[in-house]
């Protein structure tokens, strides 16, 4: 039986960070912006082109939904692993960004890794 390959890695990642230290309030656009500039910085700009999308951004817990080329899970996971601050405006706000889940089933991240419902 063949199996299907997914072109696609999802991450499930936590931002920590002092949310009265933002100009503004983060939108899943925002974050996307901020994740392509720590990208930039690990890998430079021919890196940072690359396809990567926010699924789900919550402001409340601060976790983000990515989906990344399976080629290029290995620079975002690195990027963001090694990535102090995010710029926000002219703003340099600390961050520790941790990755909780990643797959290549987004129906994985619905739950608990070792729970069935």
């Amino acid at each position: 039986m063949k199996q299907l390959e997914s072109k696609y890695w999802y991450l499930k990642v936590h931002m920590d960070y002092e949310r009265k230290n933002l100009p503004f309030q983060l939108t899943a656009e925002l974050v996307k912006v901020v994740i392509v500039g720590a990208i930039d910085i690990m890998f430079g700009e021919l890196s940072s082109c690359l396809p990567l999308d926010v699924l789900k951004f919550n402001e409340k817990t601060g976790i983000v939904i990515l989906r990344v080329p399976k080629d290029n899970y290995a620079k975002v996971r690195a990027a963001l692993t090694v990535c102090p601050s995010m710029r926000v405006g002219a703003v340099d706000v600390p961050v520790i960004y941790t990755t909780q889940q990643a797959s290549s089933c987004l129906l994985s991240l619905a739950g608990p890794e070792r729970s069935i419902v």
